[in-house]
């Protein structure tokens, strides 16, 4: 079965780091800046679920609790796709999506095993057989911002959308 409609839990980057992002070499200049963000979870195909599952996962998150954290950037790779990814371990950003799994779980929401992928954001979905460069053989400083929202994304594939399901603020102190 083929994705239709999966949905996400994502953090999308302010303006200020778009634009960062929209002035690297390699990105695709074609692909709209609001597309840009970060997988922190992915939860099921709305396209396959029962339609109870969405009015789930949203009430789940309601009561999710987490503080902000830091996310960043220092490399750019090519795997299937161009990718900013980093060296860094990202540790607050993978206690983050643990800690949401597992209340995702705890709550009974609808949720897949492997749904928590190392944090990256395709810049270029094509790839470029162009390998790893650094920011530092770039000469450009690394691509970062502090995550103070998650939100509940559908990505309707192949037309190139999100349509957003939800949003929540993270809270200094959580």
């Amino acid at each position: 079965m083929r994705a239709r409609n999966p949905l996400y839990v994502m953090a999308k980057p302010p303006p200020e780091v778009q634009a960062a992002i929209a002035a690297l070499p390699r990105n695709d200049p074609g692909r709209g800046l609001e597309l840009l963000h970060v997988t922190l979870i992915s939860l099921y195909d709305l396209h396959y679920a029962p339609p109870e599952w969405l009015p789930a996962t949203i009430a789940a998150l309601d009561s999710f609790v987490a503080a902000p954290f830091p996310l960043r950037f220092d490399r750019i790779e090519n795997r299937k796709a161009v990718t900013l990814r980093t060296r860094e371990p990202l540790a607050e950003a993978r206690a983050f999506q643990k800690a949401l799994a597992n209340h995702l779980l705890r709550e009974k929401a609808p949720i897949m095993d492997g749904t928590t992928p190392e944090p990256h954001i395709t810049i270029n979905y094509r790839g470029d057989r162009l390998g790893s460069q650094t920011f530092v053989a770039l000469k450009l400083p690394p691509i970062g911002w502090t995550v103070d929202e998650i939100i509940l994304m559908e990505s309707i594939v192949g037309k190139t959308t999100h349509v957003e399901h939800g949003r929540w603020p993270l809270r200094a102190g959580a």
